[in-house]
């Protein structure tokens, strides 16, 4: 000690050594303290979750600091600008969505670590609001091109006030009335009740999954006549209110369709999530499947979700976000549960097959889309293509060309007694003469898309008499100037299968009937984005709804352990 302190007398190098070392010592101090005391950020909510480049996010939470210093925000993979930042506080951030943004989460990154994520969506359109007048706001029709038209022929409809673009407005039509069971059905508040048929009860609108709508201005819309339009009226309804009532009738020209019977059930879905572990900003995203809203399913309203969901309605699911903290019970599992009341009808088609033609607007996007191969229907496939001129010959009526197909399956064909694994292959059924419901569906699909007739899958639930419910599919397939016809080729083939007491029973011909058992998750296939480019995805092939995302993990989630219920039927009413 001595001699260290005879150096520090008689060397100034020794005493600059020293002095810098002290301080350096004294600054390594006060980061540690200041880090200790630093606390990581956490994001509450984010208002809007679903926007658009040069709307104001607001991020609500804690710990962001009273100032954004060297502080950010990740907005879908990207650190923001200094151009998107309008306010920084402790608790809220507001942050200008820019241009070049995408789907995915958000995250508030601070000198102390990185927040929770939230979900952000971005709008693919944006409505535009029309100037306030009480006087002149609310749509008017003046004229209709016809007052009469086939399922799927374009009528317009010219007036004022419509709005220059759709956003949430739309266009009526009168369809089918309920059975006497709809008197029934329990009225129970949904959590989200504002689909279309809750706000016009006995109306159809046009459906996106056809591609009805052709056009759409202040004064002039142009649309076609949907699935499940009937003899009555039509109207235009938007923000302002409902125009008035204008006749209108459908034609016929190639049969009838009635409605059988109908449904309503309240029906559960869910999943289970064991043993999530990883690190930092360990997540896993559930995209949870929603039932459909389409003609023949008008009803599906949600009643019921816990835990509360990222994002309520995305592409037909509603999503979820877990982390290895978040623990329902003591077997370290956490999940998602949603109950929906879902309305499902029976249809019956007399159709007069002299007289269906072949289809002559082959550069509709209907026609286009429901005619090619896609991610699980291979209408391309050498088999598919060498098998179908044996079962058509040279038959040209598109009708008479899916029946012949039909009678080929229920006559050559036969239903396995369980569903096969989810990496089987279809065309298997071709070969081994056996297969599942879903193996029916997708070879259907095939053989008539590469007969030039639209051809679709819809995937869900079958319940029977014992309210047991199955993961199923089956068809419809499009006639033009009629609609869409249905087809179970799996029940017809001799699926067992328990109908409901007085419910119509239709046997071996479910060609152009459906019952009123079943519930739909999806019309053909959704092809879903993920939130992150650097995600780990899930699919679940020959599921309840086929979509290409069913999980997504973050990089930082090293393992887990999944389980997707059947959708389970709590009540029939």
């Amino acid at each position: 000690m001595n001699r260290f302190a005879y150096i520090l007398r008689k060397s100034p190098v020794a005493r600059l050594l020293a002095f810098a070392l002290a301080i350096a010592a004294g600054v390594s101090l006060l980061l540690f303290l200041t880090r200790s005391v630093l606390r990581k950020p956490s994001l509450a909510e984010i208002s809007p979750s679903v926007g658009a480049p040069g709307d104001v996010l607001y991020l609500r939470g804690q710990n962001f600091g009273a100032s954004r210093g060297f502080s950010y925000v990740e907005l879908c993979g990207n650190r923001l600008t200094e151009s998107s930042y309008v306010s920084w506080d402790d608790d809220l951030i507001k942050v200008i969505v820019p241009g070049n943004t995408e789907d995915g989460l958000i995250y508030v990154v601070t000198r102390a670590g990185k927040s929770n994520p939230e979900f952000f969506a971005n709008e693919l359109a944006i409505p535009v609001e029309m100037p306030e007048n009480p006087m002149f706001s609310v749509p008017i029709i003046s004229d209709l091109s016809v007052t009469e038209a086939f399922v799927g022929q374009v009528i317009s409809i010219t007036g004022r006030n419509f709005g220059s673009s759709r956003g949430d407005s739309n266009v009526y039509f009168t369809t089918y009335k309920g059975s006497e069971r709809e008197e029934k059905i329990p009225d129970i508040a949904g959590v989200d009740s504002n689909y279309e048929r809750q706000k016009y009860p006995g109306f159809v609108s046009p459906s996106e999954a056809d591609f009805d709508f052709e056009y759409w201005s202040d004064n002039e819309i142009r649309v076609r006549v949907p699935e499940g339009a009937t003899n009555g009226s039509v109207f235009v309804a938007t923000n302002e209110g409902r125009s008035i009532l204008q006749p209108f009738a459908i034609k016929s020209r190639a049969g009838v369709k009635t409605l059988a019977s109908q449904h309503t059930y309240l029906v559960q879905v869910g999943a289970d999530f064991y043993d999530i572990k990883g690190t930092g900003d360990a997540a896993v995203t559930i995209h949870l499947p929603r039932p459909i809203t389409y003609a023949w399913q008008p009803q599906a309203v949600l009643t019921e979700s816990v835990p509360e969901p990222a994002l309520l309605e995305y592409r037909g699911a509603s999503i979820f976000q877990i982390t290895p903290a978040d623990k329902t019970s003591a077997k370290n599992s956490a999940g998602a549960r949603q109950n929906f009341v879902v309305t499902s009808c029976g249809i019956e088609c007399e159709i007069w097959k002299d007289y269906v033609a072949p289809f002559r607007e082959k550069d509709r996007m209907l026609y286009k889309t429901y005619t090619r191969a896609d991610e699980i229907i291979p209408a391309n496939s050498k088999a598919v293509l060498d098998l179908l001129p044996q079962i058509i010959f040279q038959v040209k009526n598109p009708y008479r060309q899916a029946e012949l197909v039909y009678d080929y399956f229920v006559a050559n064909y036969s239903v396995l007694p369980k569903n096969r694994n989810s990496d089987a292959e279809p065309l298997d059924l071709i070969r081994r003469k056996k297969g599942d419901a879903y193996d029916f569906a997708v070879l259907y699909a095939a053989l008539l898309r590469s007969a030039g007739v639209p051809c679709r899958i819809l995937s869900g639930i079958l319940i029977d008499a014992d309210k047991h419910s199955r993961n199923h599919w089956w068809n419809e397939f499009y006639l033009e100037d009629f609609g869409w016809v249905p087809v179970d080729t799996a029940l017809a083939a001799g699926m067992d299968f328990k109908a409901f007491p007085g419910e119509p029973t239709y046997g071996k011909r479910c060609f152009g009937n459906i019952d009123a058992q079943r519930v739909a998750f999806s019309l053909g296939y959704k092809v879903l984005k993920q939130s992150l480019l650097s995600n780990k995805t899930v699919s679940m092939p020959r599921s309840f709804a086929l979509q290409s995302i069913w999980e997504e993990s973050t990089a930082d989630v090293e393992s887990y352990s999944s389980y997707w219920i059947v959708p389970a039927v709590l009540g029939i009413y």
